[in-house]
């Protein structure tokens, strides 16, 4: 059975000074790789600030994931979900929030969350792309100093 984390994520055989489990270093690009950020965020706290970004990028692929999930065809996925602009070939469609003016058309505003997290785009699967997000960041510095934990900072994104 291999060994796991607490969270069941699979432990790697190498220890925290990079050596292996039988006491030598590794070699080549492992000696040399950085080691992994650790993460610094927690999305659940977040009201989906990165969900109201005027420009959520869109490709071919996540259009397909898009279809799938939603058992229609690629060409109605991409004229249902997306639009040009900005200068952009695809960019997802919005809707009215009471946050930030506008936010994905497919946040679910109730729960403040990902209404498709299964099939979300690449670019929110990547984001924020290393282990610190500056909104989380400023959000819980804004949380502490209102003394309030369910404070959220407004930005109307709406105008752009």
């Amino acid at each position: 059975m291999a060994n796991t984390t607490a969270n069941g994520h699979a432990r790697g055989a190498t220890g925290a000074n990079g050596s292996k489990a039988n006491g030598s270093k590794p070699n080549g690009a492992a000696a040399n790789a950085k080691p992994k950020e650790r993460v610094q965020f927690n999305c659940l706290n977040c009201p989906g600030y990165c969900c109201s970004y005027p420009v959520i990028t869109v490709n071919k692929y996540d259009v397909g994931r898009l279809a799938k999930h939603f058992g229609i065809s690629w060409e109605e996925a991409e004229k249902r979900f997306t639009k040009s602009q900005h200068g952009y070939k695809r960019i997802l469609r919005k809707k009215k929030d009471e946050h930030y003016g506008t936010i994905c058309r497919f946040f679910d505003q109730e729960n403040r969350c990902c209404g498709i997290y299964e099939a979300r785009p690449h670019v929110c699967r990547a984001f924020p792309g290393s282990g610190r997000c500056g909104y989380y960041d400023f959000l819980m510095f804004e949380r502490r100093a209102q003394d309030d934990p369910e404070f959220v900072a407004l930005t109307d994104h709406s105008g752009m």
